[in-house]
């Protein structure tokens, strides 16, 4: 990898850890004199990569590792790119922290925030503040009584995905679900927002019509087993809730408008086709009214066809670096709404659903996830950074689904499936190759999606990374797949430009970091997600990269497709780790459930 020339004159930060300077505080100093290391501020999987950016070293700088409080070294190595890489480093799991610790080259020495390396980093340190996130957010029930938007999570959407990231966490690893603590009181919850007392803010968009779906929900929906974990309490509420007042829209110019989404559908779709690995805390009574909303809906609501929407020549064009319409209206396709191939995976779920169910029109659902896998192979450009990227948070339901169709229905899959694949994954290892082992929007001038806060697709990143290198054959290129696959959550979490992770309150769920994003949004506006556990704000855009920390800030407000984005990414990553794709994973629950007494 050829190493990055630092143009003369740029101001840096030096981050806390460094030198005298105290890694528990926030200030940073605009110095010049010394490395930078830059990497996951909360630490490592013990068998994974592990790897940090330098951006002021030159290749051949010694680096060592030791422990936060120790001086003696623990493993060395030698800079390369602007990167080092650590990965053959494997301590045994302890309550030990470690650093990076750089000298030489004519710079001062420079040391890193400090870090664990765990066997289960990602459980350990990810999953509780993510649950914790979507029960915080929940609409009326949550943190804060309103419904931004209108949907079961305030801010979400039809489109959001929280649903399938539920079912998706769950079967990855159900027994940690269910060791998890238990916070959701459904007969609390019912009590507390049904009483005189409550004053329901509707001072929000489509907030009307809530309160007579709340109320719904709790006197026609019979609630979950009260030792449910809380994964699954909340799919009974988000989709109990949707039961009650399917149709929904989007305040964000959705030219839509309120509807029966077909993505909304898709969504309960997911907890449907899961329901016998669900079934020992969810009635039946709940499973019938969720799998007759999809039927009665499903091919109303457009999931077998190809959307206008998906059409590459409906996508707003990028000219000059800046996308028409930068700021407002509907931003197609950078809003997110309608990722290419999003019904491919609920077509597969439904065709399994109706052979359950022995119905006898399972095959028109296979054939329509069929179709559309046919029509992206022959229709998407790759290429172009708008059919990937370009779909911000949404992207982990294109590429994710395309390969679950190839691995589940290998026979039925169209043509041409796995080179399509192949060559997704060729183009986006081919933007990687930078010193923050990051894709790029694109090879020209921006490095993320133009104009609006791009983290929500680093946190989906992995879960795409992660199935693609189940498929890609050639053996280089799947394990770096694995690479990027660790390096955007560690983008996520420090290793960037601004030295920054992207919570703006990383003491509400992420007590491992040490500076959090130094913008927040305001606490008591929009869906409030300034004041939730686990909230993931923002990161560096374009105008930062590829080492400019004083460049400009984007819009710091976090979304809960974000946090959706990181349960599935959570969830592939055990996957991974556990050797079994989603599918399969499904099919070993299924088999060891064991009914309700």
């Amino acid at each position: 990898m050829k190493a990055f020339p630092l143009r003369p004159g740029w101001a840096v930060l030096v981050f806390a850890a460094c030198a005298t300077l105290s890694p528990a505080k926030e200030d940073l100093h605009r110095l010049r004199d010394r490395h930078i290391v830059a990497l996951n501020q909360v630490g490592f999987l013990r068998d994974g990569p592990k790897r940090f950016t330098a951006p002021l070293s030159d290749d051949g700088v010694r680096f060592l590792v030791r422990e936060a409080d120790g001086s003696r070294a623990l493993f060395k190595g030698r800079v390369e790119g602007h990167i080092g890489d650590f990965s053959a480093f494997r301590p045994e799991d302890s309550t030990r922290t470690f650093v990076v610790v750089l000298s030489g080259g004519g710079l001062k020495e420079g040391v890193s925030d400090p870090f664990v390396i765990r066997t289960n980093l990602w459980q350990d340190h990810f999953w509780q503040s993510a649950v914790d996130f979507l029960i915080d957010t929940r609409s009326v029930v949550g943190t804060h009584p309103s419904a931004w938007g209108g949907c079961p999570w305030r801010d979400g959407t039809y489109y959001d995905a929280i649903l399938p990231s539920l079912v998706l966490l769950f079967l990855s690893d159900p027994g940690r679900i269910e060791a998890m603590p238990k916070q959701i009181d459904w007969e609390a919850d019912k009590a507390r927002v049904l009483s005189d007392d409550f004053r329901f803010d509707a001072a929000n968009p489509c907030s009307k019509g809530v309160m007579e779906a709340v109320r719904r929900y709790y006197d026609e929906i019979e609630p979950p087993a009260p030792d449910a974990p809380d994964v699954v309490k909340l799919l009974h509420w988000g989709a109990g809730y949707y039961c009650v007042n399917p149709a929904t829209r989007d305040p964000s110019n959705d030219p839509l408008g309120r509807r029966i989404h077909a993505q909304t559908l898709e969504q309960v779709a997911y907890v449907v086709w899961a329901w016998p690995a669900l079934k020992r805390w969810l009635p039946e009574s709940f499973h019938a009214r969720c799998r007759d909303l999809c039927f009665k809906h499903w091919e109303a609501s457009g999931a077998l066809t190809i959307p206008d929407l998906w059409l590459m020549k409906s996508y707003h064009r990028t000219v000059g670096g800046k996308v028409r319409n930068p700021v407002g209206g509907s931003l197609h396709p950078y809003k997110g709404r309608h990722a290419p191939g999003h019904s491919i995976v609920p077509n597969l779920l439904m065709c399994e659903v109706a052979r359950r169910e022995k119905r006898d029109d399972s095959d028109k659902y296979l054939q329509g996830a069929k179709t559309q896998a046919a029509w992206l192979i022959k229709n998407l450009d790759w290429n172009d950074p708008r059919s990937t990227k370009g779909h911000r948070m949404s992207e982990h339901r294109t590429v994710p689904n395309m390969v679950w169709f190839l691995q589940r229905y290998p026979e039925a899959a169209p043509a041409g499936l796995r080179a399509s694949i192949e060559e997704w994954a060729r183009i986006a290892v081919g933007r990687s190759e930078n010193l923050w082992d990051f894709r790029r929007y694109d090879l020209d001038s921006n490095w993320t999606i133009p104009k609006l806060n791009d983290v929500g697709n680093w946190v989906g990143f992995p879960a795409i990374a992660t199935a693609a290198s189940w498929v890609v054959e050639e053996a280089v290129r799947r394990e770096r797949l694995r690479t990027l696959a660790v390096s955007h959550a560690d983008v996520v979490f420090g290793r960037n430009p601004r030295l920054a992770a992207a919570p703006h309150h990383p003491e509400m769920g992420f007590p491992d970091i040490e500076r959090g994003w130094p913008r927040g949004y305001r606490n008591d506006v929009c869906a409030r997600l300034e004041t939730v556990r686990g909230s993931i704000s923002a990161g560096p855009g374009t105008e930062m990269f590829p080492f400019r920390p004083e460049g400009a800030y984007r819009h710091p407000e976090g979304w809960v497709n974000y946090g959706a984005a990181w349960c599935t990414s959570l969830a592939y990553l055990q996957f991974d780790a556990r050797g079994r794709p989603p599918h399969k994973a499904f099919a070993a629950v299924r088999k060891n459930s064991a009914p309700r007494n």
